[in-house]
Order: C-alpha cells, then sequence, then structure tokens
C-alpha cells in the first residue's frame, strides 16, 4: 500500500512540475512579449512624430495647394497616410481669389492630395465663411464637402444646413440638409435695419 502512495504522490509532483513549467513557458512568455510589442509600437509611434509639417503641391493647370500642420504622425499601415494636428491648408486657384481651411486634426493622402479635416473645421473664401465639424478635400472631384453642424456666414445672411458642397474650380456651393423634410434655416439682416 505504501508503495501505491508513493507512485501517487510521486505522479502528482511531476503533474504540477508539467504545469508550472507550462504556465512558465506560454502565459509567462506571452505578457512578456505583449509588454515589449507595446514598447516597440511606443517606440515607432514616437518615430513616426514630425513637427512642424509643410507641404506644397501644384497641379498641372497651376492651382497650388499647401497644407501646414503643427504636427504629423505617419499610419504605421499606410506611409501615404498622415494623421495631421492644428492644421491650416491654403487652395490658390489660378485668376482667383485664395480657398482658407483650418481644423484641429485632419488625415492627409500624401499621394493624391485628398484630406479629412475634422473638429473645429473653418472655409473662407472670398466674403463666405463655413464653420462645421468634418470637411473632405477631393481633388480628384475638385469638390470640398463640409458636413455636420454647417454654418454659413456670408454678405447679409446666414445659415445652418447638415451639408454644403463647394466646387473647387467655379467655386459653385451648394447648402443642403440630408433629410428632405427638413429645411435650411436661413437668417436674413437688413442693411439699413429693416426687415
Amino acid at each position: 500500500m505504501t508503495k501505491k502512495i508513493y507512485i501517487q504522490f510521486f505522479l502528482i509532483i511531476v503533474f504540477f512540475i508539467i504545469s508550472l513549467g507550462l504556465f512558465l513557458k506560454y502565459f509567462k512568455k506571452s505578457n512578456l512579449s505583449n509588454s515589449l510589442q507595446t514598447s516597440f509600437e511606443k517606440s515607432l509611434t514616437n518615430e513616426s512624430l514630425i513637427e512642424d509639417l509643410k507641404y506644397y503641391s501644384t497641379d498641372k493647370e497651376g492651382n497650388d495647394y499647401k497644407i501646414v500642420a503643427k504636427r504629423g504622425n505617419i499610419d504605421k499601415n499606410d506611409p501615404d497616410i498622415l494623421y495631421l494636428e492644428n492644421v491650416d491648408a491654403v487652395i490658390s486657384l489660378n485668376n482667383s481669389n485664395f480657398i482658407l481651411i483650418s481644423s484641429k486634426f485632419a488625415k492627409y493622402n500624401t499621394k493624391n492630395f485628398d484630406t479629412l479635416f475634422n473638429n473645429s473645421v473653418s472655409v473662407d473664401y472670398g466674403e463666405h465663411y463655413l464653420k462645421s465639424e468634418f470637411l473632405d478635400l477631393s481633388f480628384e472631384k475638385n469638390l470640398i464637402s463640409v458636413y455636420d453642424n454647417v454654418r454659413y456666414v456670408g454678405g447679409i445672411s446666414s445659415l445652418s444646413a447638415d451639408r454644403a458642397e463647394i466646387d473647387i474650380l467655379s467655386k459653385k456651393t451648394m447648402i443642403f440638409m440630408e433629410n428632405s423634410n427638413k429645411k435650411v434655416q436661413i437668417n436674413s439682416k437688413s442693411e439699413n435695419g429693416n426687415n
């Protein structure tokens, strides 16, 4: 009987040693590799940080696009994408006024120059001024799409809408609501004080 107890005791000790070895091999190392991977990702993020970023481009028609940011970070999955902070952009069209765009953040594509501006976006061109939360700038479509809580001020009127679209070349602007049952709210101020 004592021989049986010794064998059972030996098997229990072997079971614990194997269990402890498996635990240390798979679980402890995975925690260590996760912490190493996290610090590696942090160092990559810090290495891809660019301060006082400026990009200039000119299309074949001679229109210029300049974008300036306080800092930018390269997308590690797509090096053509930059995430920008405190952004100002200027579109200078031939024989036309400038279009000025600013926002707190932007996602900029260095290949096609398309830019998604977000958070406190403002657009200023001529006597027109727009504010919103988002703005998509597409040079392929020659279109600026301003959306999410759009506020417009121009001349003696102001309005609120869901969306505004500006043709970059002709500067024709369409302002509308996403829901056709809702109306664009327009406020007019008379220059002489009479409505």
